[in-house]
């Protein structure tokens, strides 16, 4: 769906018609702060909205909301010449969720388990021989 159909449809809502111009003011004033920033800092941040004239920004990190609460006021100023009304900046870190890990799904069969014992009591080494070992009794005990 393309951004001249949900136009479209949201004429025939007018909270809905109102919805459309926030999101595309937002966009747009998003677009106007990516450019004001330095080399690709823009990639890793958003506006979230503006509330009572406070601009708030999400950042992906916290290095990068030290940057941007840095370069605070010379944002602000271009965005204001350029209309918007804003007087101050927040930035919030947002929170990454966990990484979900995938269960281990490695196994090695009964004949794999002995011919990595027998490599493993090859081993010269008895730090690899001993990490050797430790392995498969980690996959012996499966």
């Amino acid at each position: 769906m393309s951004s001249l159909h949900l136009t479209a449809f949201s004429r025939r809502d007018k909270q809905l018609a109102d919805l459309t111009a926030a999101a595309h003011a937002i966009l747009a004033l998003d677009r106007a702060f990516k450019r004001l920033l330095p080399g690709q800092l823009g990639q890793f941040c958003q506006v979230a909205c503006v509330r009572d004239g406070e601009l708030v920004v999400y950042a992906h990190n916290s290095t990068v909301a030290a940057r941007l609460k840095l370069l605070g006021n010379s944002l602000l100023a271009p965005l204001q010449r350029q209309g918007h009304p804003l007087r101050s900046l927040r930035v919030k870190v947002l929170p990454t969720p966990p990484k979900l890990r995938k269960p281990k799904s490695f196994a090695l069969s009964e004949a794999g388990v002995s011919a990595f014992d027998d490599a493993a009591r090859q081993i010269r080494n008895p730090v690899v021989r001993e990490a050797m070992l430790a392995l498969l009794a980690h996959h012996k005990s499966r």
